[in-house]
């Protein structure tokens, strides 16, 4: 029902309901209002103010800003017996990996199953920071069969970053410890996700 005198540029219009249609017919001074519905009611009780929302925004922007360069990074580091022996100690595989990274996750992709020649106790273990924080010495002929051709959980986990990730107070690369006995075979590639974290 309207309501107001005819002619008057300043009088008021009133509807119970507004139903269109079609979308794309509705405009205001001129401008097309192109939201849907349920974006328009995305805005129902909220209170913030111009002010509050532009602020969000700049924090927004600002934390963006921060954190702009600092993406997901991968490094593979190789063993190869044929490369590298596998005498008992420490062997340093990879390029190092830069000071102040934060190790994240990652696993161990065994392409040649590793073996000692006789009974396969020799331990293999990664480290990267200090001992067994990538994989603990574990045995070879561990009934979980860890250096057996196919993928291998470490110790960094992305559900738990807060007790389980790498930082690196140097640049670095993996070591790989053989311990018990030496390898006669074995070659795997050592995936691990990190990002910049601050100095």
């Amino acid at each position: 029902m309207a309501t107001g005198a005819r002619g008057n540029p300043r009088g008021k219009v009133k509807f119970q309901a507004i139903d269109i249609a079609e979308d794309g017919n509705l405009s205001f001074a001129g401008t097309a209002i192109t939201s849907t519905a349920a974006e328009l009611n995305i805005l129902d009780g909220v209170t913030a103010t111009a002010a509050e929302l532009n602020q969000l925004d700049a924090s927004v922007a600002k934390t963006l800003a921060e954190t702009a360069g600092r993406p997901l990074l991968e490094a593979i580091a190789t063993y190869d017996f044929a490369v590298d022996g596998g005498g008992q100690g420490a062997i340093p595989i990879g390029d190092a990996i830069s000071d102040n990274a934060i190790i994240l996750g990652g696993f161990v992709e065994v392409e040649t199953t590793c073996a000692d020649g006789a009974s396969d106790t020799a331990t293999i273990a990664l480290s990267i920071v200090s001992a067994n924080d990538i994989v603990s010495a574990v045995a070879i002929n561990d009934g979980s069969d860890p250096w057996d051709v196919g993928f291998q959980a470490i110790v960094p986990k992305f559900n738990t970053p807060q007790s389980t990730s790498v930082k690196l107070t140097a640049a670095n690369q993996v070591d790989v410890t053989i311990g018990t006995a030496d390898l006669t075979a074995g070659k795997f590639h050592v995936h691990l996700f990190y990002t910049m974290g601050h100095a």
